[in-house]
């Protein structure tokens, strides 16, 4: 009995260049600062690593099963996927940068030239498989009471609770004194219109 033989040829070279594609596309995601955020920060839950993991297959799979795929396309499953799976709505634009790197692996990897996948697989070998710094990411944080900026991660963790101080906030509506009901000789209460300016 023989051992299965190994593909040779255009069909190594062919499997060779969709694992490095592959490879590629996962590095381009993992490096995303915006996806790193949201993964740090379980906004996708407990599970919002394997998300990213799946998000660079869903992509491979789209370029799979339409070859005609451009960075349009991979721009709008990076938006969806990020609404959709992450609650996060993207302001920055960077999922096009994130597109054209993709686009530009593919093009060099169909034409064996694995040179940009190698130096991102080297990046994250050196950093150990830290996530990548993302100081520089904007995070405008929404909910049905309030809106406010975090310019920073630092500035969620010295308030551990979540509340926010608004002692120093203006009040939201002027407060007018009401005044008092007029009540006429029967015990009705008179109803008084608002005037009109």
């Amino acid at each position: 009995m023989s051992a299965p033989s190994q593909p040779s040829g255009p069909a190594a070279a062919t499997a060779q260049s969709e694992a490095k594609f592959d490879l590629g596309i996962w590095h381009s995601l993992f490096n995303w600062e915006v996806l790193s955020v949201a993964v740090q920060n379980q906004w996708g839950g407990p599970d919002s690593s394997d998300k990213r993991d799946w998000l660079a297959g869903a992509i491979s799979e789209a370029f799979a099963k339409e070859p005609d795929t451009d960075a349009e396309d991979v721009e709008i499953l990076l938006l969806e996927v990020l609404e959709n799976e992450f609650g996060v709505r993207l302001e920055d634009e960077t999922e096009v940068a994130v597109a054209k790197a993709i686009m530009g692996i593919r093009k060099e990897v169909s034409e064996g030239n694995f040179a940009t996948v190698d130096a991102l697989q080297a990046k994250w070998e050196a950093r150990k498989g830290k996530e990548v710094k993302t100081g520089k990411v904007q995070v405008k944080e929404q909910n049905q009471d309030a809106e406010w900026d975090s310019v920073d991660e630092e500035s969620d963790e010295d308030n551990e609770d979540g509340d926010v101080d608004m002692s120093d906030a203006p009040p939201l509506v002027s407060a007018k004194p009401k005044p008092a009901p007029v009540v006429d000789e029967d015990g009705f209460t008179k109803v008084i219109g608002k005037r009109r300016t």
